[in-house]
C-alpha cells in the first residue's frame, strides 16, 4: 500500500506503508505546537532517527501530489504495475515505475499531462484497465478517461 502525501509547503512524498513504521512527520512536534508548523519537514529525521525513507518526494518544487493509483494490463507495456500520481499545483500526471521491493525506479510525466488540463485530484482504474482522471480547477471541470496508446 501506498500514501501520496502533501509536503507542509514543498517536500511532498510518496510512501510504501510498513506495518509499525514512523514516518517521521508531526507538526504538532509532540503535542507543544497549537497550530500546524510548516518548518517541521515531512521526515524529520531529528526527531526520529529511525524514520521511514519516502520512496518519492519533490524535493524544493511544490506538486502538492493527491491522488494515486496502479496502472495493470499488458496494454499498458512497460507501465503496467508503475504508480500513477496526480499533482494540483504541479498540474501533471506523474508515473512512478517501481521494482518488486516498492523502490521507484523512473519517474515519467506525459507531456499530454503536463500542465494540459490544470489541476489534476483524483485517479482510479477501472475494470477494464483504463485509467480515470479529475481536474480541480474550479470551474469547467472534467472526468479523464486515459487508455494506453
Amino acid at each position: 500500500m501506498f500514501t501520496a502525501e502533501h509536503g507542509p509547503s514543498f517536500d511532498d512524498e510518496v510512501n510504501l506503508l510498513r506495518s509499525g513504521a514512523n514516518y517521521g512527520w508531526d507538526p504538532s512536534r509532540g503535542g507543544t505546537e497549537q497550530t500546524y508548523d510548516e518548518s517541521v519537514p515531512m521526515t524529520d529525521r531529528e526527531r526520529f532517527p529511525d524514520a521511514v525513507d519516502a520512496v518519492w518526494q519533490s524535493g524544493e518544487t511544490t506538486q502538492a501530489v493527491c491522488g494515486a493509483a496502479f496502472l495493470t494490463g499488458r496494454a499498458w507495456g512497460a507501465w503496467d504495475g508503475a504508480l500513477v500520481v496526480t499533482a494540483l499545483k504541479g498540474a501533471k500526471l506523474l508515473v512512478l515505475t517501481l521494482d518488486d521491493a516498492g523502490a521507484v525506479r523512473n519517474v515519467a510525466v506525459p507531456p499530454e499531462f503536463s500542465e494540459a488540463y490544470g489541476r489534476l485530484r483524483a485517479a482510479r482504474t477501472a475494470p477494464d484497465g483504463a485509467l480515470y482522471v479529475t481536474t480541480s480547477n474550479g470551474s469547467d471541470d472534467q472526468l479523464l478517461r486515459v487508455t494506453p496508446a
